[in-house]
């Protein structure tokens, strides 16, 4: 038995480190076109505004989230676009 929970460990490492590599190799893509991807903290940060605030502004359909991996991101340009910010 321990050598079954062994291999599904080992299977499930092997899956979280490429998912890992996956998300930053995404993350990446979007920067040379000036699409940053700023994660939930990142994103309050840039705009001086709680989690709780930002949070909120996703439900009421202010900010559209970019759900990946069991993680939220957001792209700055849209951030920026739809808050009227974008130069």
């Amino acid at each position: 038995m321990d050598y079954f929970k062994d291999f599904f460990k080992k299977i499930e490492d092997l899956i979280d480190g490429k998912l890992n590599q996956f998300e930053c190799k995404l993350a990446e893509m979007y920067k040379p076109e000036g699409k940053e991807i700023m994660t939930r903290v990142e994103t309050a940060e840039y705009f001086g505004v709680s989690l709780g605030t930002l949070n909120n502004w996703s439900k009421s359909g202010i900010l559209v989230p970019i759900d990946f991996g069991g993680r939220v991101y957001y792209t700055r340009n849209e951030i920026q676009a739809k808050l009227g910010l974008a130069s």
